[in-house]
Protein backbone atom coordinates (compact mmCIF):
# COMPACT_ATOMS: atom_id res chain seq x y z
CA UNK A 1 0.00 0.00 0.00
CA UNK A 2 2.63 2.46 0.59
CA UNK A 3 4.53 2.44 -2.95
CA UNK A 4 0.96 2.85 -4.52
CA UNK A 5 0.57 6.05 -1.94
CA UNK A 6 3.78 7.40 -2.69
CA UNK A 7 3.26 7.33 -6.80
CA UNK A 8 -0.13 8.36 -6.28
CA UNK A 9 1.29 11.69 -4.83
CA UNK A 10 4.84 11.80 -6.83
CA UNK A 11 2.05 12.31 -10.03
CA UNK A 12 0.03 15.01 -8.48
CA UNK A 13 3.44 16.86 -8.14
CA UNK A 14 3.90 16.15 -3.85
CA UNK A 15 7.23 18.84 -3.79
CA UNK A 16 4.91 21.43 -5.29
CA UNK A 17 2.15 21.92 -3.01
CA UNK A 18 1.82 21.88 0.55
CA UNK A 19 -1.19 19.60 1.00
CA UNK A 20 1.15 16.76 -1.45
CA UNK A 21 3.81 17.55 0.91
CA UNK A 22 1.66 16.50 4.06
CA UNK A 23 -0.20 13.32 1.97
CA UNK A 24 3.31 11.92 0.91
CA UNK A 25 4.84 12.14 4.57
CA UNK A 26 2.01 10.22 6.07
CA UNK A 27 2.35 7.47 3.01
CA UNK A 28 6.07 6.84 4.02
CA UNK A 29 6.00 5.79 7.13
CA UNK A 30 2.14 5.01 7.34
CA UNK A 31 3.00 2.77 10.59
CA UNK A 32 4.50 5.48 12.93
CA UNK A 33 2.44 7.71 15.23
CA UNK A 34 1.19 10.77 13.12
CA UNK A 35 -1.39 12.62 15.75
CA UNK A 36 -1.66 12.05 18.88
CA UNK A 37 -4.59 13.77 21.25
CA UNK A 38 -6.41 12.82 25.04
CA UNK A 39 -3.97 9.55 25.02
CA UNK A 40 -4.73 7.71 21.68
CA UNK A 41 -2.98 7.54 18.66
CA UNK A 42 -3.20 7.79 15.09
CA UNK A 43 -1.03 6.10 13.33
CA UNK A 44 -0.20 7.57 9.53
CA UNK A 45 -2.29 4.99 7.59
CA UNK A 46 -5.20 5.54 9.86
CA UNK A 47 -5.04 9.48 9.34
CA UNK A 48 -4.49 8.71 5.78
CA UNK A 49 -6.89 6.43 5.57
CA UNK A 50 -9.38 8.95 7.39
CA UNK A 51 -8.85 11.29 4.70
CA UNK A 52 -9.76 9.43 1.85
CA UNK A 53 -12.95 8.13 3.56
CA UNK A 54 -13.63 11.90 4.37
CA UNK A 55 -12.89 13.35 1.06
CA UNK A 56 -15.26 10.57 -0.45
CA UNK A 57 -17.69 11.48 1.83
CA UNK A 58 -17.75 14.93 0.82
CA UNK A 59 -17.54 14.45 -2.73
CA UNK A 60 -21.05 12.86 -1.93
CA UNK A 61 -22.28 15.91 -0.90
CA UNK A 62 -21.63 17.80 -3.66
CA UNK A 63 -18.83 19.29 -3.28
CA UNK A 64 -15.67 19.85 -5.24
CA UNK A 65 -12.67 22.12 -6.87
CA UNK A 66 -13.39 25.75 -5.85
CA UNK A 67 -15.90 25.30 -3.04
CA UNK A 68 -15.37 26.97 0.00
CA UNK A 69 -15.00 24.99 3.05
CA UNK A 70 -15.48 26.83 6.51
CA UNK A 71 -14.18 25.10 9.66
CA UNK A 72 -15.03 26.15 13.64
CA UNK A 73 -12.92 23.14 15.66
CA UNK A 74 -10.56 23.02 17.97
CA UNK A 75 -7.55 20.89 18.31
CA UNK A 76 -8.67 17.55 16.91
CA UNK A 77 -7.54 14.73 15.08
CA UNK A 78 -10.81 15.48 13.31
CA UNK A 79 -9.79 18.54 11.89
CA UNK A 80 -6.76 17.69 10.32
CA UNK A 81 -8.30 15.01 8.65
CA UNK A 82 -10.95 17.45 7.26
CA UNK A 83 -8.91 20.00 6.04
CA UNK A 84 -6.80 17.82 4.10
CA UNK A 85 -9.45 16.15 2.59
CA UNK A 86 -11.29 19.12 1.31
CA UNK A 87 -8.27 20.20 -0.18
CA UNK A 88 -7.33 16.68 -1.71
CA UNK A 89 -10.63 17.29 -3.48
CA UNK A 90 -9.74 20.97 -4.45
CA UNK A 91 -11.81 22.97 -1.96
CA UNK A 92 -10.04 25.93 -0.14
CA UNK A 93 -9.93 25.84 3.51
CA UNK A 94 -11.27 28.79 5.95
CA UNK A 95 -11.00 28.21 9.64
CA UNK A 96 -12.95 30.32 12.42
CA UNK A 97 -10.82 32.06 15.45
CA UNK A 98 -12.94 30.09 17.97
CA UNK A 99 -12.12 33.49 20.85
CA UNK A 100 -13.73 35.54 18.87
CA UNK A 101 -17.82 36.41 19.10
CA UNK A 102 -20.16 34.82 16.71
CA UNK A 103 -20.98 37.76 14.65
CA UNK A 104 -17.49 38.29 13.94
CA UNK A 105 -17.39 34.46 12.83
CA UNK A 106 -20.46 35.03 10.75
CA UNK A 107 -18.84 37.63 9.23
CA UNK A 108 -15.77 35.67 8.59
CA UNK A 109 -17.39 33.01 7.25
CA UNK A 110 -19.65 34.91 4.72
CA UNK A 111 -16.48 37.18 3.56
CA UNK A 112 -14.82 33.75 2.86
CA UNK A 113 -17.77 32.17 0.27
CA UNK A 114 -18.40 29.42 2.43
CA UNK A 115 -19.91 26.54 0.60
CA UNK A 116 -19.68 24.41 3.16
CA UNK A 117 -19.89 25.05 7.29
CA UNK A 118 -17.95 22.28 9.31
CA UNK A 119 -18.84 22.39 12.89
CA UNK A 120 -17.52 20.38 16.59
CA UNK A 121 -21.00 19.69 17.81
CA UNK A 122 -20.06 19.51 21.04
CA UNK A 123 -17.70 22.27 21.67
CA UNK A 124 -19.13 25.04 19.38
CA UNK A 125 -22.65 23.66 19.03
CA UNK A 126 -24.94 27.09 20.10
CA UNK A 127 -22.25 29.52 17.75
CA UNK A 128 -22.60 26.89 15.26
CA UNK A 129 -26.05 27.14 15.01
CA UNK A 130 -25.91 31.45 15.00
CA UNK A 131 -23.43 31.26 12.38
CA UNK A 132 -25.57 28.31 10.17
CA UNK A 133 -28.61 30.76 10.48
CA UNK A 134 -26.47 33.86 8.35
CA UNK A 135 -25.71 30.68 6.03
CA UNK A 136 -29.06 29.77 4.54
CA UNK A 137 -27.49 28.48 1.94
CA UNK A 138 -24.40 26.61 3.64
CA UNK A 139 -24.27 22.94 3.67
CA UNK A 140 -23.65 21.88 7.27
CA UNK A 141 -21.33 18.94 8.22
CA UNK A 142 -21.06 18.40 11.63
CA UNK A 143 -18.11 16.44 13.48
CA UNK A 144 -20.14 13.97 15.43
CA UNK A 145 -23.99 13.54 16.04
CA UNK A 146 -25.83 16.75 15.91
CA UNK A 147 -29.62 17.49 15.07
CA UNK A 148 -28.17 20.77 12.92
CA UNK A 149 -26.96 19.10 9.61
CA UNK A 150 -25.27 16.11 8.33
CA UNK A 151 -22.72 13.71 10.86
CA UNK A 152 -19.53 13.39 8.46
CA UNK A 153 -17.96 11.15 10.43
CA UNK A 154 -21.63 8.64 9.84
CA UNK A 155 -21.09 9.56 6.35
CA UNK A 156 -17.36 8.96 5.89
CA UNK A 157 -16.94 5.52 8.10
CA UNK A 158 -18.54 3.21 5.45
CA UNK A 159 -16.44 4.45 2.34
CA UNK A 160 -13.25 3.03 1.22
CA UNK A 161 -9.34 4.22 2.26
CA UNK A 162 -8.66 4.15 -1.15
CA UNK A 163 -6.49 6.84 -2.17
CA UNK A 164 -8.71 9.40 -4.01
CA UNK A 165 -6.92 11.36 -6.97
CA UNK A 166 -6.21 14.39 -6.32
CA UNK A 167 -8.74 17.18 -7.66
CA UNK A 168 -6.43 20.70 -7.02
CA UNK A 169 -4.59 22.36 -8.96
CA UNK A 170 -0.87 24.01 -7.93
CA UNK A 171 -2.64 27.36 -9.12
CA UNK A 172 -5.67 27.30 -6.91
CA UNK A 173 -6.39 28.78 -3.43
CA UNK A 174 -6.09 26.58 -0.67
CA UNK A 175 -6.54 28.33 1.89
CA UNK A 176 -8.17 31.66 3.42
CA UNK A 177 -5.63 32.64 6.60
CA UNK A 178 -7.79 35.13 8.20
CA UNK A 179 -5.34 37.42 10.20
CA UNK A 180 -5.93 37.74 14.14
CA UNK A 181 -8.04 40.95 13.62
CA UNK A 182 -5.69 42.53 16.59
CA UNK A 183 -5.32 45.63 14.61
CA UNK A 184 -9.25 45.61 13.29
CA UNK A 185 -11.15 43.48 11.38
CA UNK A 186 -9.40 39.95 10.24
CA UNK A 187 -7.69 39.81 6.76
CA UNK A 188 -8.12 37.13 4.19
CA UNK A 189 -4.62 35.92 2.85
CA UNK A 190 -4.97 34.09 -0.15
CA UNK A 191 -2.98 30.75 -0.02
CA UNK A 192 -2.38 28.79 -3.17
CA UNK A 193 -1.22 25.03 -3.29
CA UNK A 194 1.72 25.42 -5.14
CA UNK A 195 4.35 26.83 -2.82
CA UNK A 196 8.15 26.28 -1.85
CA UNK A 197 9.18 24.14 0.63
CA UNK A 198 9.81 27.07 3.16
CA UNK A 199 11.47 26.03 5.97
CA UNK A 200 13.17 23.23 4.37
CA UNK A 201 11.27 20.06 5.90
CA UNK A 202 13.71 19.17 9.23
CA UNK A 203 14.37 16.22 11.33
CA UNK A 204 10.48 15.11 12.01
CA UNK A 205 10.52 14.46 15.76
CA UNK A 206 7.31 15.29 17.99
CA UNK A 207 5.75 18.73 17.34
CA UNK A 208 3.42 20.09 20.33
CA UNK A 209 0.35 21.81 19.14
CA UNK A 210 -1.36 23.86 22.06
CA UNK A 211 -1.91 26.98 19.89
CA UNK A 212 -4.40 27.12 17.13
CA UNK A 213 -4.59 25.15 14.60
CA UNK A 214 -5.73 27.79 12.42
CA UNK A 215 -2.88 29.96 13.15
CA UNK A 216 0.88 29.70 12.61
CA UNK A 217 1.34 26.34 14.65
CA UNK A 218 -1.01 24.49 12.18
CA UNK A 219 1.36 25.19 9.21
CA UNK A 220 3.83 23.97 11.52
CA UNK A 221 2.04 20.52 12.08
CA UNK A 222 1.33 20.02 8.55
CA UNK A 223 5.45 20.66 7.78
CA UNK A 224 5.96 18.04 10.64
CA UNK A 225 3.56 15.21 9.57
CA UNK A 226 5.28 15.82 5.72
CA UNK A 227 8.46 15.17 7.42
CA UNK A 228 7.28 11.69 9.21
CA UNK A 229 6.67 13.41 12.57
CA UNK A 230 4.51 13.04 15.24
CA UNK A 231 1.89 15.74 15.92
CA UNK A 232 0.80 16.08 19.99
CA UNK A 233 -2.62 17.81 19.95
CA UNK A 234 -3.32 19.85 23.10
CA UNK A 235 -7.05 21.69 23.16
CA UNK A 236 -5.49 25.02 24.30
CA UNK A 237 -2.68 26.42 26.14
CA UNK A 238 -1.99 25.24 29.77
CA UNK A 239 1.11 25.54 30.90
CA UNK A 240 1.18 22.03 33.49
CA UNK A 241 -0.49 20.30 30.38
CA UNK A 242 2.30 21.93 27.79
CA UNK A 243 4.91 20.44 30.55
CA UNK A 244 3.63 16.72 30.87
CA UNK A 245 3.28 16.69 27.38
CA UNK A 246 6.99 17.50 27.05
CA UNK A 247 8.23 14.88 29.40
CA UNK A 248 5.81 11.91 28.48
CA UNK A 249 5.68 12.47 24.86
CA UNK A 250 9.64 13.30 24.80
CA UNK A 251 8.53 16.51 22.39
CA UNK A 252 11.10 18.12 20.91
CA UNK A 253 9.68 21.23 19.07
CA UNK A 254 6.98 23.16 20.97
CA UNK A 255 5.74 27.30 19.30
CA UNK A 256 5.05 29.12 22.50
CA UNK A 257 4.62 32.78 21.69
CA UNK A 258 6.19 35.08 24.61
CA UNK A 259 3.43 35.51 26.67
CA UNK A 260 2.65 31.41 26.90
CA UNK A 261 6.53 31.01 27.67
CA UNK A 262 6.27 33.27 30.04
CA UNK A 263 3.51 31.25 31.96
CA UNK A 264 5.69 27.65 31.16
CA UNK A 265 8.61 29.63 32.99
CA UNK A 266 6.48 30.66 35.91
CA UNK A 267 4.48 27.15 36.27
CA UNK A 268 6.20 25.45 39.55
CA UNK A 269 6.43 22.31 37.44
CA UNK A 270 9.12 23.15 35.53
CA UNK A 271 11.98 22.86 37.71
CA UNK A 272 10.74 19.25 38.00
CA UNK A 273 10.25 18.14 34.04
CA UNK A 274 12.41 16.69 32.35
CA UNK A 275 12.99 18.77 29.11
CA UNK A 276 15.43 17.76 28.16
CA UNK A 277 14.09 16.10 24.89
CA UNK A 278 13.89 19.89 23.57
CA UNK A 279 15.12 20.74 20.28
CA UNK A 280 13.41 24.01 19.37
CA UNK A 281 11.17 26.41 21.36
CA UNK A 282 9.56 28.66 18.54
CA UNK A 283 7.83 32.65 19.61
CA UNK A 284 6.82 35.28 17.62
CA UNK A 285 4.09 37.57 17.27
CA UNK A 286 5.08 40.22 20.00
CA UNK A 287 7.90 42.10 21.51
CA UNK A 288 9.97 39.81 23.99
CA UNK A 289 10.97 40.91 27.38
CA UNK A 290 15.25 40.38 27.24
CA UNK A 291 15.59 39.06 30.13
CA UNK A 292 12.67 36.31 29.96
CA UNK A 293 14.44 35.14 27.47
CA UNK A 294 17.67 34.84 29.26
CA UNK A 295 15.64 33.09 32.12
CA UNK A 296 14.59 30.63 29.55
CA UNK A 297 17.73 29.84 27.72
CA UNK A 298 19.49 29.31 31.17
CA UNK A 299 16.60 26.63 31.98
CA UNK A 300 15.24 24.93 28.95
CA UNK A 301 18.81 25.34 27.57
CA UNK A 302 19.30 26.59 23.98
CA UNK A 303 16.86 25.82 22.45
CA UNK A 304 14.86 29.19 21.52
CA UNK A 305 14.12 29.86 18.50
CA UNK A 306 12.50 33.65 17.36
CA UNK A 307 11.35 34.70 14.02
CA UNK A 308 9.45 37.55 12.85
CA UNK A 309 6.54 35.89 10.75
CA UNK A 310 3.59 38.01 8.82
CA UNK A 311 1.04 35.73 7.50
CA UNK A 312 0.92 37.92 4.61
CA UNK A 313 5.16 36.55 4.47
CA UNK A 314 5.57 33.84 6.24
CA UNK A 315 8.80 33.63 8.04
CA UNK A 316 11.13 37.09 7.61
CA UNK A 317 13.92 37.13 10.37
CA UNK A 318 15.34 34.77 12.60
CA UNK A 319 17.55 34.74 15.59
CA UNK A 320 19.22 31.61 16.22
CA UNK A 321 19.48 29.39 19.60
CA UNK A 322 23.38 30.40 20.28
CA UNK A 323 22.37 33.72 18.96
CA UNK A 324 20.06 33.80 22.35
CA UNK A 325 23.13 33.20 24.49
CA UNK A 326 24.74 36.95 23.60
CA UNK A 327 22.44 39.70 25.82
CA UNK A 328 23.13 42.05 23.26
CA UNK A 329 20.88 40.18 20.78
CA UNK A 330 17.79 39.69 22.80
CA UNK A 331 16.13 42.82 21.78
CA UNK A 332 16.30 42.03 18.17
CA UNK A 333 14.10 39.64 15.84
CA UNK A 334 17.64 38.37 14.47
CA UNK A 335 18.46 38.88 10.81
CA UNK A 336 16.98 38.02 7.62
CA UNK A 337 16.73 34.40 6.20
CA UNK A 338 18.97 34.24 3.02
CA UNK A 339 15.81 34.16 1.09
CA UNK A 340 14.47 37.44 2.64
CA UNK A 341 14.79 41.11 2.36
CA UNK A 342 14.19 43.75 4.71
CA UNK A 343 13.77 47.36 4.15
CA UNK A 344 13.58 50.18 6.51
CA UNK A 345 11.88 53.15 4.61
CA UNK A 346 10.11 56.76 5.71
CA UNK A 347 6.69 58.02 5.32
CA UNK A 348 7.95 58.86 1.76
CA UNK A 349 9.10 55.74 0.74
CA UNK A 350 12.90 56.27 0.90
CA UNK A 351 15.40 53.94 2.83
CA UNK A 352 16.99 54.68 6.15
CA UNK A 353 19.82 54.09 7.28
CA UNK A 354 20.91 51.41 9.75
CA UNK A 355 19.94 52.74 13.32
CA UNK A 356 16.89 54.83 12.17
CA UNK A 357 13.24 53.80 12.58
CA UNK A 358 10.96 53.35 10.08
CA UNK A 359 8.83 51.29 8.39
CA UNK A 360 9.64 47.68 7.91
CA UNK A 361 9.41 46.24 3.99
CA UNK A 362 10.10 43.17 3.78
CA UNK A 363 9.97 40.48 0.29
CA UNK A 364 9.89 36.39 0.81
CA UNK A 365 8.96 33.44 -1.68
CA UNK A 366 6.10 32.51 0.63
CA UNK A 367 4.58 36.20 0.36
CA UNK A 368 0.76 36.54 -0.43
CA UNK A 369 -0.04 37.98 -3.95
CA UNK A 370 -2.86 39.44 -2.10
CA UNK A 371 -5.61 40.29 -0.02
CA UNK A 372 -8.75 38.02 -0.71
CA UNK A 373 -11.24 39.66 -2.35
CA UNK A 374 -9.88 43.16 -1.64
CA UNK A 375 -8.05 44.31 -4.25
CA UNK A 376 -7.58 48.17 -3.12
CA UNK A 377 -6.14 47.18 0.61
CA UNK A 378 -3.68 44.54 -1.79
CA UNK A 379 -2.73 47.42 -3.57
CA UNK A 380 -1.68 49.98 -0.43
CA UNK A 381 0.89 46.94 0.94
CA UNK A 382 2.24 45.33 -2.03
CA UNK A 383 4.36 47.73 -4.08
CA UNK A 384 7.39 46.34 -6.58
CA UNK A 385 7.48 42.73 -5.31
CA UNK A 386 7.89 44.31 -1.58
CA UNK A 387 5.02 43.96 1.15
CA UNK A 388 4.57 47.39 3.63
CA UNK A 389 4.09 45.41 6.87
CA UNK A 390 3.00 48.00 8.84
CA UNK A 391 5.68 47.53 11.77
CA UNK A 392 8.04 49.93 12.64
CA UNK A 393 11.73 49.00 13.24
CA UNK A 394 15.10 49.69 12.52
CA UNK A 395 18.14 47.90 11.25
CA UNK A 396 21.44 48.20 13.00
CA UNK A 397 24.55 48.28 11.80
CA UNK A 398 25.16 44.23 11.70
CA UNK A 399 21.51 43.90 10.12
CA UNK A 400 19.92 42.81 12.82
CA UNK A 401 16.66 43.86 13.10
CA UNK A 402 14.77 45.57 16.08
CA UNK A 403 11.39 45.41 15.77
CA UNK A 404 9.51 49.01 17.61
CA UNK A 405 5.52 47.79 17.00
CA UNK A 406 2.61 48.04 15.05
CA UNK A 407 2.59 51.66 13.17
CA UNK A 408 -1.29 51.20 14.35
CA UNK A 409 -0.33 50.61 18.06
CA UNK A 410 1.67 53.82 18.39
CA UNK A 411 -0.23 56.52 20.00
CA UNK A 412 -0.25 60.26 19.48
CA UNK A 413 -0.19 61.78 23.31
CA UNK A 414 0.09 65.44 23.26
CA UNK A 415 1.68 65.40 19.76
CA UNK A 416 4.51 63.35 20.16
CA UNK A 417 4.46 59.75 19.52
CA UNK A 418 4.36 57.14 21.52
CA UNK A 419 5.49 53.04 20.69
CA UNK A 420 4.89 50.02 22.68
CA UNK A 421 8.71 49.90 23.18
CA UNK A 422 8.78 53.07 24.87
CA UNK A 423 6.61 52.27 27.61
CA UNK A 424 6.92 48.60 27.86
CA UNK A 425 10.75 48.33 27.39
CA UNK A 426 11.12 50.78 30.91
CA UNK A 427 8.43 48.38 32.73
CA UNK A 428 10.05 45.40 31.41
CA UNK A 429 13.79 46.84 33.38
CA UNK A 430 12.14 47.14 36.76
CA UNK A 431 12.41 43.98 38.69
CA UNK A 432 9.31 43.41 40.45
CA UNK A 433 7.97 43.37 36.35
CA UNK A 434 7.24 39.88 34.27
CA UNK A 435 5.65 40.97 31.29
CA UNK A 436 4.34 44.33 30.06
CA UNK A 437 2.16 45.63 27.08
CA UNK A 438 1.01 49.03 26.17
CA UNK A 439 -2.37 49.70 24.49
CA UNK A 440 -3.71 52.94 24.06
CA UNK A 441 -7.27 54.41 24.65
CA UNK A 442 -9.22 57.42 22.76
CA UNK A 443 -11.45 59.19 24.87
CA UNK A 444 -14.73 61.86 23.82
CA UNK A 445 -12.83 64.23 22.34
CA UNK A 446 -10.14 62.07 20.04
CA UNK A 447 -7.54 62.40 22.42
CA UNK A 448 -5.45 59.28 22.78
CA UNK A 449 -3.79 58.00 26.06
CA UNK A 450 -1.37 55.47 26.80
CA UNK A 451 -2.11 52.70 29.52
CA UNK A 452 -0.04 49.65 30.16
CA UNK A 453 -0.31 45.87 31.93
CA UNK A 454 1.95 44.18 33.71
CA UNK A 455 2.30 41.02 35.43
CA UNK A 456 4.58 41.05 38.38
CA UNK A 457 7.04 38.88 40.28
CA UNK A 458 5.54 36.59 42.93
CA UNK A 459 6.22 38.16 46.67
CA UNK A 460 7.36 41.52 45.39
CA UNK A 461 5.47 44.20 46.09
CA UNK A 462 5.07 47.61 43.67
CA UNK A 463 2.25 49.40 42.89
CA UNK A 464 0.91 51.32 39.83
CA UNK A 465 2.08 54.51 40.44
CA UNK A 466 5.64 53.35 41.48
CA UNK A 467 5.76 51.66 37.88
CA UNK A 468 4.37 54.77 36.57
CA UNK A 469 7.20 56.94 38.34
CA UNK A 470 9.61 54.48 36.64
CA UNK A 471 8.95 55.04 33.30
CA UNK A 472 8.72 58.89 33.50
CA UNK A 473 12.11 58.74 35.06
CA UNK A 474 13.49 56.31 32.90
CA UNK A 475 12.06 57.68 29.29
CA UNK A 476 10.59 61.07 30.05
CA UNK A 477 6.81 62.23 30.93
CA UNK A 478 5.68 61.67 27.41
CA UNK A 479 6.00 58.07 27.75
CA UNK A 480 4.46 57.88 31.51
CA UNK A 481 1.28 55.60 30.75
CA UNK A 482 -1.81 57.21 32.21
CA UNK A 483 -2.64 54.19 34.57
CA UNK A 484 -0.95 50.40 34.87
CA UNK A 485 -3.21 47.28 35.53
CA UNK A 486 -1.34 45.30 37.61
CA UNK A 487 -2.63 41.75 36.80
CA UNK A 488 -2.57 37.91 37.43
CA UNK A 489 -2.24 37.30 33.45
CA UNK A 490 -2.10 39.21 30.28
CA UNK A 491 -5.12 37.87 28.64
CA UNK A 492 -4.26 36.73 25.17
CA UNK A 493 -5.92 35.66 21.90
CA UNK A 494 -6.46 32.63 19.97
CA UNK A 495 -3.22 33.85 17.83
CA UNK A 496 -1.11 34.18 20.98
CA UNK A 497 -0.91 37.89 21.05
CA UNK A 498 -1.88 40.13 24.10
CA UNK A 499 -5.95 40.64 23.62
CA UNK A 500 -5.76 44.43 23.34
CA UNK A 501 -9.46 45.05 23.45
CA UNK A 502 -9.34 42.79 26.31
CA UNK A 503 -7.36 45.67 28.22
CA UNK A 504 -9.56 48.52 27.61
CA UNK A 505 -12.11 47.11 28.65
CA UNK A 506 -10.62 46.43 32.16
CA UNK A 507 -9.59 49.84 32.05
CA UNK A 508 -12.79 51.07 31.43
CA UNK A 509 -14.64 49.06 33.93
CA UNK A 510 -11.34 50.63 36.88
Amino acid sequence: MTEALGSRYETANASATLTGLVLAGLANNPGRVAIRCEGADLTARQVLEDVHRTARALLETGLGRGDGVTVLAGNRPETVVVRLAANLIGCRIAMLYADRPVADQLATALDARTTAFVFDPQRFGPAAARIAAGMPEALLLALGPTGLGEDLLRLAAPHSPRPVAPRFRPEDVMAIRFTGGSTGRPKGIQRYFARPTRPPLEDAGTFLLCTALCHGGGTTADLALAAGGTVVLQEGFDAAAVLAAVERDRVTRVYLPPHLLHQVLDHPDLDRTDTGSLRRVSYTGCLPSPERLAEATRRLGPVLHQTYSLTEAGPVTRLHPQEHLDPRLLTTAGRPFPDSGVRILDDRGRDLGPGRTGEIWVRTPTMMSGYWRNPELTAQVLHDGWLRTGDLGRLDAAGYLIVEGRRGAMAIVNARNVFPRDVEGPLLTHPAVREAVMFSTVDRDRQESVHAAVTTVPGVAVTAEQLRRWVRELNGPHSEPRSVLLLPRIPITEAGKPDLAALRTLTSTR
